[in-house]
């Protein structure tokens, strides 16, 4: 299955009364995310802060017994309103993930999407093993990110209030 031509996604959002500035820097260090994954233990950078496009950063994952590191890669950034990554290589990657800030009548808004873009990973070989069950894993592990990532976003806006 051609995950890439696909391109599954998941996002969550959620508003906040706080100022955008808070919610901008706690959503552009990934150094935070771990706190709030089961998944993710912990975030190296691997280039010197403040990040722009091209840094990079490892990211040290468990998920059962089986663990893991990935290399991300800062591939879109604009202060105060949007902070993206790739994960894996930029010529094949396994996923894009990113964060969007929209400021509005209610405050701020704070998004987390990710894009499953079917580059080397345990999930892609066997979807490619077992291509008659992809739509299943697909959609399964979409609804999983999903659900962490309306923990990840909670916790970073709680975060961003202890800062004021």
């Amino acid at each position: 299955m051609d995950l890439v031509r696909l391109h599954p996604n998941t996002f969550t959002s959620q508003t906040t009364k706080l100022d955008l500035q808070p919610i901008w820097e706690v959503s552009s260090n990934p150094l935070l995310l771990p706190h709030f994954s089961t998944e993710l233990q912990e975030v190296r950078i691997i280039d010197d802060v403040p990040f722009e496009l091209g840094s990079t950063f490892e990211g040290d994952q468990r998920r059962g017994e089986r663990r893991w590191t990935t290399t991300s890669t800062i591939t879109g950034f604009e202060r105060l309103k949007f902070f993206e990554w790739t994960v894996g290589g930029l010529e094949d990657p396994v996923s894009k993930w990113s964060f969007i800030l929209d400021v509005n009548s209610l405050g701020t808004t704070l998004t987390h999407k990710v894009t499953l873009l079917g580059g080397p990973s345990p999930m892609s070989d066997y979807i490619t093993a077992n291509p008659n069950e992809a739509e299943d894993v697909i959609r399964e592990r979409l609804h999983e990110l999903r659900g962490r990532m309306s923990i990840t976003v909670a916790g970073l806006i709680e975060v961003a209030e202890s800062l004021l």
